[in-house]
């Protein structure tokens, strides 16, 4: 069971990590939305491995577990296919790149949620709910 835990806990970090890195190449688009030329990245997970998180089930109360999860590195790509570009030939959408930095924001804030409880729940089973 504790390996089940570990792995889905490396696997929510990995998710941090990524989001952490896409918010630096939007951020990145935002701050180069007047450079002339420029072309907006994006950055998208690869898989490489399929991890098996699927959890023992010692109880039939017990819910289904996370099952498995695409983990791997992550790969930047332009992202600017349709994109009219301006007179200088940016193709940035300010709009487009702070609606996503958004929506990071909030997988990243999820995700790091997550991780709190879940440590908070095994710090409180660790001192048999003394602390």
């Amino acid at each position: 069971m504790i390996n089940g835990l570990n792995k889905s806990t490396d696997a929510m970090a990995g998710g941090l990590t990524f989001h952490r890195r896409r918010h630096a190449v939007l951020a990145g688009n935002v701050a180069n939305a007047d450079t002339p030329g420029y072309r907006p990245l994006e950055l998208e997970r690869s898989p490489v491995a399929n991890l098996d998180l699927s959890l023992e089930r010692t109880s039939g109360l017990h819910q289904d577990s996370l099952g498995s999860v695409d983990a791997g590195d992550a790969e930047t790509f332009y992202d600017d296919e349709g994109a009219e570009p301006g007179l200088d030939g940016n193709t940035v959408s300010v709009d487009r790149e702070l609606a996503k930095v958004d929506a990071n924001r909030v997988r990243y804030t999820a995700t790091s949620r997550i991780i709190s409880k879940r440590m908070a729940a095994l710090r409180y089973a660790a001192t048999d709910g003394a602390g």
